[in-house]
């Protein structure tokens, strides 16, 4: 034979094995997300989270009872109803998912809806909000929360509050210099951060409402973020409008997360800024060179300013690596290859379970470790199932769809 045709079948046979112990690995995480997921997550929160005054807990105590007698964010209220969706939409138990969807829902639009249909800051379950100030993070997320209801459950009373809150985002917040409001009255220096939650929202009520003004803000707002928040001399974006100083940061975790919503319109509309969700992704994993965990943010130079790594961020990173995955498998360009990304998808849940879910209560989270690893958590959040919750459902795709392209 050849030695050149040997060497290529050679080669291609070290792929193919490469291929095969890739996909079994992803698959191995997968199964132990869903397991986890169904026989210990959610039954933990079902029982754990619901607060006897009305909607969930802000925080459980680090044995795993509720706190009470704390006012809790009205985005958390939301996040829960998000998270019993998800339950339900990976198989859960159904109608337990159903009654606590439907709990949040009513906690939501009994408890925390403003008069002009934004949603306020703070509720003391069971009495009503406790600071009506308009936050466009919790409408955001209110508006994600009544969004996966109505795509999972169709569900007219989420379908409903989905409608009036996306026309009141428009109607209040709109930002005569771009944007929208991050809150009212407006601040004078602008934040990234409710623009991503806004985003996100935008894109699940597009997707359960079909509604075209949802998926128009969601592209202005890309574009606006663009425009106010990206530092093209470090290809980093920033929290705040201004440019770099000593008063701004950057936050890896919040750009990991921006490629996922990047990918998320992708996967919507067949069209992304894919040139920007690598470059966001590569600036991310700049700056955590040299480092062995996902700092909570770093200033402008990348430095590390509050040294702590919070579950929220792996989970973030996780999604990233798949969403530029895919992005990467149809030709998008980026400086790392698919197979190194599918590869750091593995390697990325298999930490995120190892800091932040093996040492904790079944079903449960370290949801704040110190660099060295060690606990810093002084109570658990149901907060954090937002993110941990799909990223192990992203998980799970990725692993079906290395299957598929292996098949």
């Amino acid at each position: 034979m050849d030695a050149c045709l040997a060497g290529r079948g050679l080669r291609f046979a070290a792929l193919m094995v490469g291929d095969i112990e890739r996909t079994a690995k992803a698959r191995a995480m997968a199964d132990r997300a869903k397991r986890w997921m169904l026989d210990e997550a959610f039954p933990f929160w079902a029982d754990r989270s619901p607060d006897p005054e009305g909607g969930f807990y802000e925080k459980l105590d680090l044995d795993g009872r509720g706190i009470n007698g704390v006012d809790s964010r009205v985005r958390l209220q939301a996040r829960m109803v998000f998270t019993f969706a998800l339950a339900a939409d990976l198989g859960w138990d159904r109608s337990r998912s159903m009654e606590l969807v439907q709990r949040g829902i009513a906690t939501l639009t009994s408890q925390c809806r403003r008069p002009d249909g934004l949603y306020g800051r703070m509720v003391r379950t069971g009495k009503g909000l406790v600071d009506d100030a308009a936050e466009t993070y919790d409408s955001a997320f209110a508006l994600l929360a009544f969004s996966t209801a109505s795509k999972i459950f169709d569900l007219k009373s989420a379908n409903d509050a989905a409608a009036k809150l996306s026309a009141a985002i428009d109607r209040e917040l709109g930002h005569a210099d771009g944007g929208y409001r991050e809150r009212l009255p407006a601040p004078e220096i602008r934040e990234q951060n409710p623009h991503m939650h806004l985003t996100e929202a935008s894109l699940a009520w597009h997707e359960a409402g079909k509604d075209g003004k949802a998926l128009d803000r969601a592209e202005r707002t890309i574009s606006f973020l663009r425009t106010r928040f990206f530092d093209g001399n470090s290809g980093l974006l920033l929290e705040f409008s201004g440019g770099p100083s000593a008063e701004n940061r950057v936050e890896a975790g919040h750009l990991f997360e921006w490629v996922w919503i990047l990918g998320r319109l992708r996967q919507l509309t067949g069209h992304a800024p894919e040139d920007f969700a690598a470059t966001l992704h590569d600036g991310a994993m700049r700056l955590l060179e040299g480092l062995d965990y996902l700092p909570l943010s770093q200033n402008c130079d990348g430095s590390v300013r509050e040294a702590k790594q919070r579950t929220w961020g792996p989970a973030e990173k996780l999604k990233a690596h798949i969403a530029l995955w895919r992005m990467q498998r149809s030709g998008a360009p980026s400086d790392t290859p698919p197979d190194a990304l599918a590869d750091l998808v593995i390697e990325t849940a298999q930490a995120m379970f190892a800091d932040h879910i093996d040492g904790a209560l079944p079903g449960a989270w370290i949801d704040e470790i110190a660099p060295d690893g060690t606990s810093l958590a002084q109570y658990i959040t149901p907060a954090t199932g937002y993110h941990i919750f799909l990223a192990c459902k992203e998980l799970i795709d990725f692993a079906d769809e290395l299957e598929q392209g292996a098949a």
